[in-house]
């Protein structure tokens, strides 16, 4: 084949990974509190080329490579749900959940689809026990009991605690696990802050479903014209192939 395959292949190859992005962002497009991922690409051209001519010899070892996956962390938007133990956070930060095992302990997550379980205590829907500013598993009883904007649990008109909101160092370092809960890389440190709450509510995804299927339509017709590239090559060498070996 000739060196015009190398263009084409890298970037469709950009172009398939960019869509599996997108796709799973579609995918979650009804998960409370998921953030929306990136694709981040960089193309690759060595300076100098060991044989033969080097505009040639660069473009064909050309290649892309995926420097990570970016997290779009905005704001979702806010649905009221009507139950007391859902919260949604306004603003920056994350709720704590208790994890063993995992740096700090501890994964965050902006979904506040909470319950209460047989003991009592506030947990997450997989069982985890949110935690207070204390780094302690919440107890809420089973009676009603009601969460201010600034997270301070109350029941029957006495103090249970505080939610904690938290932040972190280098917010792009963290590993996102089951689409909508985080975890700590190593070194990094999770700082307790003030935070504004809504009971009552939830966050939803901030993944567009509109401009997602926008991008995806582009990139599907992107995608298409990489392959088409590579079939006209083909055809081009299988012809050449039929009069003789020709170099280029």
């Amino acid at each position: 084949m000739g060196r015009e395959i190398y263009p084409a292949m890298t970037g469709g190859a950009r172009a398939l990974k960019a869509l599996d992005v997108l796709s799973n962002n579609l995918a979650n497009v009804n998960t409370t509190g998921f953030k929306a991922d990136r694709a981040a690409f960089t193309l690759h051209a060595p300076d100098g080329a060991a044989n033969g001519d080097e505009s040639e010899q660069r473009l064909a070892n050309a290649w892309a490579s995926l420097d990570g996956m970016h997290t779009d962390f905005t704001q979702g938007s806010l649905q009221e749900t009507g139950s007391a133990s859902h919260l949604a956070l306004t603003g920056l930060g994350f709720f704590q959940l208790e994890a063993e095992g995992t740096v700090g302990g501890v994964e965050l997550t902006r979904d506040g689809s909470f319950q209460v379980d047989a003991e009592g205590i506030l947990v997450s829907r997989s069982g985890q026990a949110v935690l207070s500013d204390k780094g302690e598993p919440l107890q809420v009883g089973h009676a009603g009991f009601e969460i201010d904007e600034q997270g301070k649990v109350r029941v029957d008109g006495q103090d249970r605690g505080r939610i904690a909101v938290a932040d972190v160092t280098e917010i792009e370092r963290l590993h996102k696990v089951a689409g909508n809960r985080f975890q700590l890389a190593e070194g990094q440190k999770v700082t307790v802050v003030g935070g504004s709450l809504q009971q009552f509510h939830l966050e939803g995804s901030n993944v567009s479903p509109v401009d997602s299927l926008t991008q995806m339509i582009a990139l599907s017709r992107y995608y298409e014209s990489f392959q088409k590239s590579l079939e006209t090559s083909s055809d081009l060498d299988s012809q050449l192939n039929t009069v003789g070996h020709i170099d280029r």
